[in-house]
């Protein structure tokens, strides 16, 4: 069993909840697709005639192939397209170092090119 969640306001979002587990999912603001979804429920009418307002706060118990379709509307992250170039490196070649002294082997600073 699923209960559709809505505070009172136009900007409030919807939520989805599971009554079984009490999971709670976030479908984001009040959209035409969430409408749309949610129109296709027998018993569910929207404005003034109907049961639920759009303005007022929402607890309606709805069904679990509603809830499916409504969770494919949740807010969906996308990642970022990863770029597979390889970018180019700049490494410092090291100077030539003309006078070796017993420092420079020690740190691993010499250069015997």
């Amino acid at each position: 069993m699923y209960r559709l969640l809505k505070e009172k306001g136009n900007n409030s979002n919807v939520i989805i909840e599971n009554l079984d587990t009490h999971a709670q999912l976030n479908l984001g603001r009040l959209s035409m697709d969430i409408l749309s979804i949610l129109e296709r429920e027998d018993d569910l009418t929207f404005g003034e005639g109907g049961k639920l307002q759009y303005k007022d706060k929402w607890e309606v118990n709805i069904k679990s192939t509603t809830a499916e379709d409504l969770s494919r509307k949740a807010m969906r992250m996308s990642k970022p397209i990863r770029d597979q170039s390889k970018k180019a490196t700049k490494e410092k070649k090291k100077e030539a170092n003309k006078q070796i002294d017993a420092m420079d082997v020690l740190l691993g600073l010499a250069n015997y090119n």
